[in-house]
């Protein structure tokens, strides 16, 4: 075989002109930029998700304990309450919110009758990646609200430890005070 640096050599034993070595160099070159660019990228790999994208994700579950933890805390600490626990239950899963572009047209005209207006909205989401890594971009992600808390407590059957626990579940959280369960604890708790 030849050597390596004698490559002109070898293209005339092949019997190729320089023209063509040139086009089939180009087409080698194409065809493996080729089959790089198709291969599955890989997590590190720039169309993938990004961390911020990552960190927005909400585990349903982990939200739903820290959430109980939290509260839990803010209800033992009030005067009267004593030893609590607390169940909370969430309406659904975090929802993302989606980047959207668009441009709105308005349009405002005078007639005998009056005067009429219209309006036009075009909205797109915008989407990042390419081929199958498509997706939308999100801009973040909105936790899911609270569906009802039970609060079970030493102090439970105290009207006012009651009513104190009521005001700061709800105030915490958001909710109606008609989500809001108080029960005192049981003696075998």
């Amino acid at each position: 075989m030849d050597k390596p640096g004698n490559l002109g050599a070898l293209l005339r034993k092949w019997k190729i002109g320089r023209w063509q070595a040139i086009v089939l160099a180009a087409g080698l070159a194409g065809l493996v930029l080729l089959c790089v660019t198709s291969f599955p990228r890989s997590a590190n790999a720039a169309g993938a998700k990004n961390p911020a994208q990552e960190s927005i994700r909400v585990d349903l579950t982990a939200y739903e304990r820290q959430l109980e933890e939290r509260l839990c805390g803010i209800v033992s600490a009030i005067a009267g309450a004593g030893e609590a626990r607390v169940m909370l239950t969430l309406d659904c899963g975090s929802e993302p919110v989606y980047a959207v572009q668009g441009k709105t047209d308005s349009k405002h005209s005078v007639s005998e009758g009056g005067s009429e207006e219209s309006l036009n909205a075009n909205k797109e989401y915008v989407i990042v990646g390419s081929g199958a890594g498509e997706q939308g971009l999100v801009l973040k992600m909105v936790e899911p609200q609270v569906r009802g808390v039970a609060v079970i407590c030493r102090g439970g059957d105290d009207l006012i430890v009651r009513q104190a626990i009521v005001e700061a579940v709800t105030a915490v959280l958001g909710v109606g005070s008609n989500k809001v369960s108080v029960a005192r604890m049981g003696a075998a708790e």
